[in-house]
Parts: structure tokens; sequence; C-alpha cells
């Protein structure tokens, strides 16, 4: 079913939409480990249209799914380690505080670390969706 729904959402991002492209580039980190997405996202335009896609759960039947937790199990446990671990994110608890970190450590992050933190923020706020509206009755 997530293959369908990033067939999908790759399409939308390819046509221009801007949270699509966001979120695209945020699902195919986490499922495929595919980095190459972020290349075209300056800093600034992350973290607005991060905030944006974060905070715009209202409409969708949000349900997490058992793959998604997996995949953030994975992440956090695997990847936020390297982040707490860079000479350039001094936190001095190893714990995944990222209202800390989103307001205060972005400007000076390595840029390694600063893709990890957007992640961690993604994960923390995004919910998978097992399902969606039925757009036929939104007429």
């Amino acid at each position: 079913m997530y293959v369908e729904g990033l067939d999908l959402m790759k399409r939308a991002a390819d046509a221009g939409f801007e949270r699509a492209s966001y979120t695209y580039a945020m699902t195919s980190k986490l499922w495929d480990d595919d980095g190459d997405h972020f290349k075209g996202f300056s800093r600034d335009y992350v973290a607005k249209i991060g905030l944006l896609v974060r905070s715009s759960a209202g409409l969708w039947n949000w349900d997490h799914n058992d793959y998604f937790h997996k995949r953030r199990h994975v992440f956090i446990s695997t990847v936020a380690p390297i982040f707490y671990s860079c000479p350039c994110s001094p936190l001095l608890e190893g714990h995944w505080a990222l209202w800390d970190i989103d307001n205060r450590k972005a400007e000076d992050m390595c840029n390694r670390c600063f893709w990890i933190k957007e992640v961690g923020l993604f994960l923390r706020d995004f919910k998978a969706s097992t399902g969606h509206p039925n757009f036929e009755t939104w007429r």
C-alpha cells in the first residue's frame, strides 16, 4: 500500500506541489534511505514548508501503521546517536529533545545533522495515513 502512496506523492511532487515535494523527500529518506530528494531544498525553505506540512493534519484520516512505526524506530535507534555524537551538536543529554533543537540549534548545525533533525521533526509530527477520505463525496 505504501508503494502506491509514494507513487501518488511523487506524481504530485513532480507536478510542482511543494507540500508533496517535502513529504515525498522525507518519506523516501525513511523508506529507502534515499536522501537525493533533499538536494533541491534550502534550509530556509525546509523550515517554512516543513512547519506547514507537519501542522496540516486536519483533513486526513490519520492512523499510524506498523511499517511507519518500524521505520521510525529504526531511524531513532540508528541515526539519532549519530546526531548526538557530532561535534556541531553539543547537547549533553542524549534524548530526542526536538523542541529545543528546533528552536535553538538549526543555524549552526552541520548539513548532516540539519537533515537528521528535519526527519526527526517529520517523524514526531507527521502520522502515516492508512486510509484516505472518499473524494467522491467532496462535491
